[in-house]
This record gives C-alpha cells, sequence and structure tokens, in this order.
C-alpha cells in the first residue's frame, strides 16, 4: 500500500504548519547567529568589547527563541499524535471496528506528526546548545561575562 503524504499533509495540517514556522524561524536564528557570532568574534580581535557584547546580547536573543523551540516542539508533535489517534478511534467506531485500513490513516498522521515534532526539536536543541557555549566562551574571552 502507498503511503498518501499529500492527504497525511491535509489532514495534519494544522500541526505540521506551527512545525514548518518553527523550522523557518530555527533555520533563521541559525543563519543569523552564524553571522552574529563571527561579528562578535572579528571585534574581539579589534578590542571592540561594546561591538562584542552588542552581538552576543543580540544572539543570547535568538537563544531564547531556539530553546522555546527546541522545547515546544516535541509537545506540538505529541499534540499532533493525539490528533491522529483520535482520529484512527473515530474510524473504528464508524466503521464498527473496520480493521486496519480503518485506523492506518489516523495512525499514519499521528506518526508523522511526532516525527516531524521530533525533527525541528532535535537540530535546534543542538543549535541552541552550540551558540550557547560559544557566546559563553567568547564572553569569557572579552572579559564580560
Amino acid at each position: 500500500m502507498k503511503m498518501n503524504w499529500i492527504h497525511i499533509i491535509k489532514d495534519g495540517w494544522p500541526i505540521l504548519s506551527v512545525l514548518a514556522l518553527f523550522s523557518i524561524l530555527s533555520l533563521a536564528s541559525f543563519l543569523q547567529s552564524v553571522v552574529l557570532l563571527s561579528r562578535a568574534r572579528s571585534a574581539l580581535a579589534a578590542g571592540d568589547q561594546p561591538g562584542v557584547a552588542n552581538a552576543l546580547d543580540t544572539i543570547e536573543g535568538r537563544m531564547a527563541l531556539l530553546g522555546t523551540i527546541a522545547t515546544a516542539a516535541p509537545f506540538v508533535g505529541l499534540l499532533g499524535t493525539v490528533i491522529g489517534i483520535i482520529r484512527a478511534f473515530h474510524s473504528i467506531a464508524l466503521n464498527s471496528g473496520g480493521g486496519i485500513v480503518s485506523v492506518a490513516g489516523g495512525i499514519s498522521e499521528a506518526l508523522v506528526a511526532t516525527a516531524a515534532g521530533l525533527a525541528v526539536a532535535i537540530p535546534a536543541s543542538m543549535i541552541y546548545n552550540f551558540f550557547t557555549h560559544e557566546t559563553n566562551r567568547t564572553l569569557k574571552k572579552a572579559g564580560l561575562e
């Protein structure tokens, strides 16, 4: 049996759209933090402590967003899982127990939501940890901790 991705996305769009937004925000935060960390290191090399502090302050703001995304994304995925399982049980009720075919769509939607939540949360958490470490390291080098 072939998986119908369009149907899964159509049924799961409320949850998947939130996770897509989280992905876009995570990517934007990552890219901006890469640029800002480079600026902070250049400012450190030039002895420009206000420049270092400004860049690192902005990175810290992005890390707050990433930390929130890393924490919230699995819960949003879990919500999608619960909704998918509810739909699967609803299908069972409508089809008088109808077998695996009647619940496959709901369970598939549930698993896709779970996977999407984790796919967003894991990289966001890794990015958060990396930039938190690098920010702290740069602050120590600049004597601004």
